[in-house]
């Protein structure tokens, strides 16, 4: 019986309170029964007995195993009996054909009906014949049947290879490797029946070509760099390197549209036996629009393809990027934006903002095929911070988002300006400023210390203070603004202070703020005139008191031919006095008004020209 019947594992070892199974298997031959019957024959003659019946049909047999041992090292023997029916390949063979897509599971069935009153257990043998080595074909291990029953049986046919086109007059098709292809795959499914009787089919199939192994969707913003992840299995048992090919299926590559979308990935995949690993390919799109992409996957060594399709959604970005703009006020700050075109024709840009004071440099055309880069200007004139959007627009291209971070410090002081003036004096000069706002703005000035001095401000005057300034348009140039400052000292500088400061600060809603460093230096009281003083009259010299504090000054004239109707005088800080000098002589003559005070070593000094009306000798 070692020839007819085997059992596996034939040895092992068992833990304590574990099982174990063991397979008995029965593997008849014509030659083993024939030599079985033999040596049946022959005990039976030896025992006087008749030779055993036979089962009915060309080689059916009948075989009892009764003494298959499972020994033990330290527990007495387990005794087995096995009894195996031999059933002979008789009776017409029935043919199922299967049609399918490589890689795609198909299915078909057939009856078997029980004739006993007893339970069947039946163990269908199926093989694949064509290509030899593989298993296309498969059924359950086992099949119960209930008596006086049936019993479908199911057979699946999952090709892992193509078969052979149907001819079409070409040479056949060969696989890479250089074999050539099975015109169908080929196999045999066979069940022998405990009633002595046998079951065979003939298996048929043919793998075509795959379609679309599997479809993906997804949803990815347009005009952003989108990697597309494609799940891959190796069917095989074996590496397997993969030539992969991407072409855009869905708008017409051939089209308008299809200009629009670009497609990158590497041309190999390498896949371990039985794994699966993710192949990723890039896609920018700059429309919103629908694609479908195809990627097909060849085995370099087999020619065994699969196809996947992934359908993208490419929808409207929110933002393609964040830009950060700092500047100051009132100073320029730039970003450079690349902008391609892929088409076959020139593609115009057109930017807009939703901040006041940010822009793109110019509209922009980009030619066929080609890079250009544009400028996104920032000049604030207020100082803040916040964000805005600023968008590209194209009717070829579609629409380009941005995000803009905006911080605006505050503007450095603008030139300064130094005056230079004698005490009892004053002098003026204009402040000029550009006002760059987009909204009609009311400038107001005022005079503050400056940082760090410990002067007086009220040396500076402003003989105005507002200024309007209308809204400039997108593209004007910034309108010039102007103010007069006067500086009236009212002491002269020190070694130790030689000049003094202020700050002078123009501030507007909506035009930002602007500051300059005033510096005066008072000089010492400056000789003035002639006055004219007609004979016989009198001409008034004004002067003021250039101090803080009440003071008193004296007058005298240096030509007794002047004369003026008092010595001295007190006059309150910053009062002006009128002081009415005449004049009697015969002749013409010149003269001096001298005006001091304590405070002063040097006075001030009014020259004067008397006049008599006659004509001058020679």
């Amino acid at each position: 019986f070692g020839k007819i019947f085997s059992a596996s594992p034939a040895e092992g070892f068992v833990r304590p309170g574990e099982d174990i199974s063991v397979t008995v298997a029965f593997h008849p031959t014509r030659d083993r029964i024939a030599e079985y019957r033999k040596a049946e024959k022959a005990a039976a003659m030896r025992r006087g007995k008749p030779a055993p019946p036979e089962m009915p049909g060309p080689l059916n047999v009948r075989m009892n195993a009764k003494d298959i041992r499972c020994v033990f090292e330290s527990h007495p023997p387990i005794t087995l009996e096995a009894t195996g029916i031999a059933v002979e390949r008789t009776g017409e063979t029935k043919t199922l054909s299967f049609s399918t897509d490589v890689r795609k599971e198909v299915s078909q069935s057939f009856e078997v009906e029980n004739t006993q009153d007893t339970v069947w257990k039946l163990q269908p043998q199926v093989q694949t014949m064509e290509p030899a080595g593989t298993s296309f074909f498969t059924c359950p291990r086992e099949v119960v049947v209930q008596p006086k029953q049936k019993a479908e049986v199911v057979v699946t046919y999952l090709p892992f290879t193509m078969t052979e086109p149907p001819s079409n007059g070409d040479a056949t098709m060969l696989s890479p490797s250089g074999r050539p292809r099975c015109d169908k795959h080929r196999g045999s499914v066979f069940i022998g029946t405990p009633d002595g009787n046998a079951i065979l089919y003939s298996l048929e199939g043919v793998a075509l070509p795959p379609k679309v192994d599997r479809s993906l969707k997804d949803r990815a913003p347009c005009k952003k760099q989108h990697n597309q992840r494609v799940p891959v299995k190796n069917w095989l048992h074996e590496r397997q390197r993969f030539d992969v090919k991407i072409e855009l299926v869905d708008p017409d590559p051939s089209g308008q549209e299809a200009q629009g979308i670009n497609l990158h990935g590497v041309g190999t995949l390498d896949l371990p036996p039985g794994l699966e690993r993710d192949y990723r390919f890039s896609i920018y799109s700059y429309h919103e629009t629908t694609a479908i992409v195809r990627v097909s996957f060849t085995s370099q060594q087999t020619g065994e393809f699969m196809v996947v399709e992934v359908e993208l959604e490419f929808f409207a970005p929110e933002s393609l990027a964040t830009i950060q703009l700092d500047a100051a006020c009132r100073q320029l700050a730039k970003h450079k934006i690349a902008v391609a075109n892929p088409l076959n024709r020139p593609a115009r840009f057109v930017g807009t903002s939703s901040h006041p004071y940010i822009r793109f440099g110019q509209d922009l055309e980009v030619p066929a095929r080609s890079e250009r880069t544009l400028d996104l200007l920032f000049r604030p004139v207020e100082e803040g911070s916040g964000t805005a959007d600023v968008t590209l627009k194209s009717d070829e291209l579609g629409v380009y988002p941005y995000t803009v971070k905006w911080r605006a410090t505050p503007a450095g002081l603008e030139r300064s300006i130094t005056l230079k003036a004698p005490l009892g004096g004053s002098a003026a000069e204009l402040f000029k400023f550009q006002h760059m706002a987009k909204c009609a703005v009311e400038y107001h000035a005022r005079i503050e210390p400056a940082p760090g001095a410990k002067t007086s401000i009220a040396d500076f005057i402003l003989e105005e203070t507002t200024v309007s300034a209308p809204a400039l348009d997108e593209n004007a140039l910034p309108k010039e603004l102007q103010l007069r400052v006067r500086y009236q000292p009212s002491c002269l500088g020190t070694k130790e202070q030689p000049s003094v400061s202020a700050m002078l600060v123009i501030s507007g809603a909506g035009g930002g703020e602007y500051k300059t460093m005033i510096t005066g230096f008072a000089q010492p009281p400056q000789p003035q005139g002639p006055f004219d003083v007609p004979n016989g009259k009198s001409t008034t010299v004004e002067f003021k008191n250039p101090f803080e504090n009440p003071t008193e000054f004296t007058f005298q004239v240096d030509n007794p031919a002047f004369m003026v109707p008092m010595r001295s005088q007190v006059l309150d800080p910053q009062k002006t006095c009128s002081l009415p000098v005449s004049f009697k002589s015969d002749r013409d003559q010149g003269g001096r008004l001298i005006i001091s005070c304590k405070q002063l070593s040097q006075p001030w000094i009014f020259y004067l020209r008397g006049a008599t009306g006659k004509s001058s000798s020679a």
